[in-house]
């Protein structure tokens, strides 16, 4: 995930068939983005509000709760009446302490993604100031984190377009929409909100916010919303620390120091950027009971930071044995209850360590894991190494007999009690690698492992570094089925018929469902291009009957014009004729009187009054 924060120069358009907001209060929405709903309900978009607290005040000083809350509720109705919103559904949870009610909200959030199942999710930023927002983002990562496929919110948030929005702290958006024709609307929607006016300047607020997101727009743009965009599989493959770190935030943990003395084995060789960084990975975690056991296969003697907050057990190894010679020389060195393992070119989350320290503390476990997601890097010449991808290829339930034939359990996902080491020997110093699968084979004849599928480890691969024994495609190196066919017949001895038989019936069941969800993505996504081609089509012939529209507008233009030249032609010719006929009366008039002076006509008029004429 990409952790640029400059603001974009370009607006976006959101479209969406159906689009759910999760609002933690009831004028969130409103607040952050009232603009983008009402483009979508002005579009025909079907738009639903989920609010999660109900509106009872929290911390406020409210003499009559309900009755405030009752006002509340009126509000927010009509708020969203005005942005063309008549979906609403309360939770109902307390305001102000959201945090102590995630399960409830989790479960709300859940069902509104199983049942309305939309498109568009706009969802509160995690880097907000308000606790119940922070524990809005803590919900819906609870609901979506967890994802891996086979149930029915899996369906219902494939292809989910998560937009988070910013409502009482700027964030850092990558995404902004121009609402410059529906500001006054929200303006509007805010204002229905009498009760918080009276607090807070939220119209204030509500119209800076859209007028500071302009600033790195064009001068057309006079307001616009900004939005952090998200992926489900960012949720499946990033811990909740990292998604906030992403969007720019600093993560909120508390500091344990009671609880069982973790080991971390860490083995390096002459990678001191690498370890620098694993170091500082751990140095941010929130579990304190912790040593770091430094293991040094034959390179130079690593650095540690001087404000590392662990105590630093150092193994010296003065010429290279290998991985499993390290790992040995490391065991032996830990001197704590629980070991773990994390080499000097992987990370660990914030909440690694703690989340394993609360499951060995579960009656019974002796192994337990978590998930890792796979980092692939590549080296920018501006930035140094930038991560390009991340996938989640390990998320399984402990399965002994399938752990025979593949591993499926990266190392540094697992804690191991101590005395474990001692039960099952050191590991195979025969091996080049691989150490970590013939280890934990042997451990299934002890112990069942316990897993809680959520990632808090990061597997980093760097392209063309050189840095990781496998590189980016493990078994593209020369050896790699040789030391894997090693493994498997070392244990050979436990592979029954009946074990075969299950091994590979589940790995073809397995290969059937993903090839059917395969071809069912690869469906929906033939459907949306057909949509997406129709769409163009119509827009073609739209843009063909405005042309046409156009061309006999033109047309008739040019005709007008035409015919208002000859207008004004026939006018200059009427004008000179009149012009000429004017000229020839006053010479004919001066003929006139030229000859009414004559002494011939003034006879002529003295005879004619003779006459009587």
């Amino acid at each position: 995930m990409p952790h640029d924060l400059t603001p974009p120069g370009t607006t976006t358009r959101v479209s969406a068939d159906k689009a759910l907001v999760i609002a933690p209060h009831f004028d969130d929405d409103v607040l952050g983005c009232g603009g983008l709903i009402a483009q979508l309900t002005a579009a025909g978009s079907e738009v639903a509000v989920l609010y999660l607290t109900d509106g009872s005040g929290g911390n406020e000083e409210i003499d009559d709760r309900r009755t405030y809350a009752e006002r509340r509720h009126g509000e927010a109705i009509r708020g969203l009446e005005i942005l063309g919103v008549t979906d609403v559904e309360f939770l109902d949870l307390p305001d102000g302490s959201l945090a102590t009610h995630l399960e409830e909200a989790s479960a709300g959030i859940r069902r509104a993604l199983t049942e309305r199942r939309p498109d568009l999710l706009l969802a509160i930023s995690p880097i907000e100031i308000s606790a119940d927002h922070r524990a809005a983002f803590a919900a819906l990562y609870a609901v979506l984190a967890p994802l891996r496929g086979g149930t029915d919110l899996d369906a219902a948030a494939t292809g989910l377009d998560i937009l988070l929005y910013e409502a009482n702290r700027p964030a850092f958006p990558d995404v902004l929409v121009d609402v410059s024709a529906e500001v006054d609307l929200v303006r509007q929607a805010i204002e229905a909100h009498e009760s918080q006016l009276e607090l807070h300047n939220y119209r204030e607020w509500t119209l800076g916010l859209r007028s500071l997101r302009t600033v790195s727009l064009p001068p057309e743009v006079t307001a616009a919303e900004g939005y952090r965009r998200l992926s489900v599989r960012d949720f499946t493959t990033h811990s909740q620390a990292g998604l906030i770190r992403s969007a720019g935030g600093v993560p909120e943990y508390h500091e344990i120091t009671q609880g069982p003395l973790i080991s971390v084995v860490m083995r390096t060789k002459d990678r001191p950027e690498l370890l620098a960084e694993a170091l500082a990975s751990l140095a941010a975690g929130s579990y304190r009971a912790v040593e770091v056991v430094l293991v040094n296969d034959g390179g130079a003697a690593p650095s540690t930071p001087p404000d590392f907050p662990f105590p630093v057990v150092r193994v010296e190894l003065p010429e290279n044995r290998g991985r499993s010679a390290a790992a040995n020389a490391g065991v032996k060195a830990a001197t704590g209850e629980w070991v773990a393992f994390l080499d000097d070119d992987d990370l660990a989350e914030p909440e690694h360590l703690v989340t394993l320290a609360g499951l060995s503390e579960a009656a019974g476990v002796r192994v337990a894991y978590t998930d890792t997601a796979v980092g692939i890097y590549q080296l920018d010449p501006n930035r140094g190494w930038r991560e390009v991808e991340r996938r989640l290829p390990y998320s399984r339930d402990f399965d002994p007999d399938l752990l025979l034939f593949d591993n499926y359990i990266p190392f540094n996902t697992l804690i191991i009690e101590r005395a474990l080491f001692d039960e099952v020997g050191e590991f195979d110093t025969s091996l080049p690698f691989f150490e970590d699968w013939d280890f934990l084979i042997r451990l299934t004849e002890r112990t069942q492992f316990h897993h809680l599928a959520a990632v808090t480890a990061e597997y980093r691969h760097f392209r063309s570094g050189g840095h990781h024994v496998f590189g980016e495609r493990p078994n593209q190196r020369a050896d790699f089925l040789a030391v894997k066919a090693k493994v498997i017949a070392k244990h050979r001895g436990r592979h029954t018929p009946e074990i075969l038989a299950r091994v590979v019936d589940k790995l073809r069941a397995e290969t059937v469902v993903a090839q059917e969800s395969a071809a069912a993505r690869a469906t929906e996504v033939a459907n949306a291009h057909l949509q997406i081609e129709k769409e163009r089509a119509e827009g073609a012939a739209e843009r063909r009957a405005l042309a046409a529209e156009r061309d006999a507008l033109v047309g008739e233009r040019d005709a007008l014009a035409g015919e208002l030249e000859s207008r004004r032609t026939e006018l200059r010719d009427h004008e000179e004729n009149v012009q000429n006929l004017f000229v020839e009366i006053q010479r004919l008039n001066a003929i006139i009187e030229e000859m009414e002076n004559t002494k011939a006509w003034k006879l002529h008029r003295a005879a004619e009054k003779l006459r009587g004429r």
